[in-house]
Formats: C-alpha cells, structure tokens, sequence
C-alpha cells in the first residue's frame, strides 16, 4: 500500500542526495517560493486598487463671480502645478485684456461723465476745464488699447461671442466688461498649440501679440496717469464702482505687467477673469506618486440663472459639491437682474440645492468666500444692517458678519436637507494661495475617507 503523499511546501528531499543535488534543489526551492510571494504581492495589490477610489468628481457651483474657476485654478496648482506652469504664456494675453479693458471702462466713463473733453468746440476756461484736458490727452494717447482689445478678444475667443451669452452676461453697467468663451473651447491648449506653430496665420498671430506689448510698454506711463488722476477716482466714487474688487483687475500691476518680458505669476493667473459660458469639464492628473486617487474631475459650473438648469445633468457620482458664497456681495445685485440682492440669491441657490433629493449622499462643502472683500466694505463704513435688515443691531464688525452668515448657511443645511447631512464650512479669499491650499488639502481627505467608507475599506 503506497503511503498518502503529504501536502506541504518544501517537499521532502530524496532520500539519496548528494551536496551538489541538495544545494541545487534548495536554490529552486527559494526561486519557486520568491516567485509565489511576488504573485501573492501582485494579487493583493490588485485587489486593493480594485477597491480604492481611482478618480474623484467634484462640482463647484455658486452664482456667477463667487470664485469658482479662482478655487480651480487653486485645485490645479496644489494637485497638478507642472501642468498649471505651463499654462503660464496662455494667459498672458488674457491678463493683458483685463487690463485693457479696465483702461477702456474708465475712458468710457469719463466720456459719459464728461462730454466737453472729447469735443473740439471748447476751450479750457476754468481749473476744471484744464484737468479736462489732460484727460483729453489721455484719452488720445490710450485710444490705440480699443482697438488692441478688439485683436485680443479675437485672438482668443474667436470673432464672435458664445451664442448663450447674453448682453446680461457679458455687460454690467458699473463693471469693466469681461471676456465669454464657450465651455469646452479648450483656450488655454488652443493658444500653447499657435504659440509653437510655424503656420503663416499662427506667425502672424505671434506677430501681432508682440505688438500689443510693445503697444501696452509705451502706453504704461499714461495708464498710470489715468488711474491716479483725482478725477477718475472721485468719478468712481461718485458711481460707488470700485475696480478693485472686481475679477481681473490689474490697474495697481500696469508697470510690471506691461513690461516687454512679462511673464504672469501664480497669483496673476488666480486673479485673471475669463466668463466661461456652460459647464466646464476639468481633469487633473495627480503629480504625486503616493496619492490614492489619480485623477480629479472637476466641473466648473456656469453660475449665472441662465445656467443653472443645466446643473442637475450632473448630480450623478459626485463625491463632493463646493459650493461657493461671495459674502461681500451683500450690497451688490445680480448683473442679469439688477432687482436681485446677491447674498439673498445665494441663500437661496443653497437652500435649493440643500433640499435636490438626488444629493443625498453627497458630501457638501460651504465656502464662505471673498471675505477680505467683506473686511473692506464693512471697516470703510457701509453698514451689514441697511442691507440684510435681520442682522438687527449686532456690531457692524467683520468677525460679527460672517458668524451671522455662517449660522445662516448652517441653518438652511439642517432645515431643508432630506436628512442629517454634515456640512463643511471654510471662510476664503482665493487668491490667497497659502490658505487656500490648506482648505483644500483638507477636501482632499474628506473626499478620501468618504470614498473609502463608500467602498467598505475602512
């Protein structure tokens, strides 16, 4: 009767072996057992890629300039800042038109305010016909910038504008106005593409934005000029318009940015405007190795209420919506419906989306943002109260402010949520990298640890 053979790893070694056989044998027993352990290793590790979180989805929505594309750009220079530098020469002609068009809204204004500059049938005759006529000066000398404005929205926008765009969208009376590309357009690929082109049309293009800076270098002086005259400040004043606060403004930059060799900075692109007209798809591909999810998609919804209907399409495997509440535009109005007060339209957007039972179980992060526009307005005076009449009599202090809307948000959460939600709060200013990249890292373990919990690891 032949003995059962045992099961086991190492087999038992002949009985009859010599040096040479046994050491032969135990060399392939420890390649074999090396071979079994790399397969295990490999298996476990599928599997364990298998369960984590491979891609993260996030929406940002708010109302139109609440700061979304601000916050990602700031998701794209803290996950992926090698793909966010070389972005950097895209948007140089960019903030070139923002400038641009700051300089045009204050010409403008300076006509409707005062029409005798611009006519050749008076002549000075008082102190304030002489300022009049430095301006006149200015404005000549700085009219070549309409039409440089015109090449550069061409350039790149294309000769028309998105057909979604409204003149509401595109047109404020106290603003300066803003460029509208159309979602997808893929701008910033489109410029790197002709700025390494030899085509004839993509060399004369080139041609072409080496004379707008030569035209913006000569023209710097001037712009200057313009921006600290007395009389443009007090005409801004008088329109209670302040630039300052607005996307894109580079008036305080115009030496630097209308050097020759200028490059734009991280902060520089942060603050660069550009209205995109629709949902925009943004994908990042992590740069660090160690990262569990690789890749975050990132939609940058269209805020206006035009766009709002379309956000719902998008509702499906969201890990996280931020959203974004400028709480410094509580004095201010919906540009396409100036009956509208901003932070009650904001309230409001929240509420609705607090309730959408298809965002169950979707985590939600608050960004209270813009508040070093918000510390402004309230230490220069403008009081919370005559503009939000239930802030009562509490202090008209800045840190008084944004508890208020801070407990005003968290009620609206726990109010009209289908269920118990937690909801983050974050007050931001998006162009401060520093803290911004913070709270952002801080999304990142929240979406991690969600996914996770989603996927029964932890």
């Amino acid at each position: 009767m032949l003995s059962q053979r045992r099961n086991v790893w190492p087999p038992p070694p002949p009985t009859a072996e010599s040096e040479e056989e046994k050491a032969a044998r135990l060399e392939a027993e420890r390649e074999a057992k090396r071979v079994s352990n790399a397969i295990d290793d490999a298996l476990t590790a599928e599997r364990e890629q298998r369960k984590r979180p491979a891609n993260a989805k996030i929406l940002l929505l708010g109302q139109a300039e609440s700061g979304k594309s601000t916050i990602l750009k700031n998701f794209q220079l803290c996950f992926a800042p090698k793909a966010f530098q070389a972005e950097t020469e895209a948007w140089r002609p960019v903030i070139h038109l923002n400038l641009i068009r700051s300089v045009n809204f204050i010409l403008g204004l300076l006509e409707i305010r005062h029409p005798s500059t611009y006519s050749n049938d008076q002549a000075p005759s008082s102190p304030d016909s002489a300022l009049s006529g430095q301006l006149r000066r200015l404005s000549i000398s700085l009219a070549p910038l309409r039409q440089v404005e015109e090449t550069l929205s061409n350039r790149i926008a294309g000769s028309r504008p998105p057909e979604e765009a409204s003149e509401a969208d595109r047109y404020h009376p106290s603003k300066a106005s803003e460029i509208s590309l159309r979602s997808g357009s893929g701008w910033t690929a489109f410029l790197r593409f002709r700025r390494s082109s030899t085509s004839p049309s993509d060399r004369n293009e080139k041609a072409e934005e080496l004379q707008t800076r030569r035209i913006l270098s000569a023209c710097a002086g001037d712009i200057m000029t313009l921006w600290a005259a007395p009389e443009v400040q007090q005409g801004l004043r008088d329109r209670e318009i302040t630039l300052q606060e607005q996307s894109g403004f580079f008036l305080d930059e115009v030496q630097r940015i209308c050097q020759d060799d200028y490059v734009p900075t991280s902060d520089d692109i942060l603050r660069a405007r550009v209205h995109t007209v629709g949902p925009e798809e943004h994908v990042i591909h992590m740069e660090s190795s160690h990262e569990n999810m690789k890749t975050w998609t990132i939609y940058d919804m269209g805020g206006s209420t035009s766009q709002r209907v379309a956000w719902a399409q998008f509702f499906d495997d969201v890990h996280v919506i931020i959203f974004l509440a400028p709480i410094s535009a509580f004095n201010e109005t919906l540009a396409e419906n100036p009956t509208v007060n901003r932070l009650a339209d904001s309230l409001k957007l929240w509420r609705t989306i607090c309730s959408n039972k298809l965002l169950l179980s979707v985590e939600f992060i608050l960004f209270l943002n813009k508040v070093d526009i918000l510390t402004r307005k309230i230490k220069s005076g403008i009081r919370f109260a005559e503009h939000v009449t239930s802030f009562r009599n509490k202090p008209n202090e800045p840190k008084e402010v944004i508890k208020y809307l801070s407990d005003a948000f968290a009620t609206i959460n726990q109010t009209y949520s289908p269920r118990k939600r937690k909801m983050h709060r974050h007050v931001t200013c998006a162009i401060d990298t520093r803290a911004t990249s913070i709270v952002i890292n801080d999304i990142r373990e929240v979406i991690l640890l969600n996914a996770l919990a989603s996927t029964n690891i932890l």
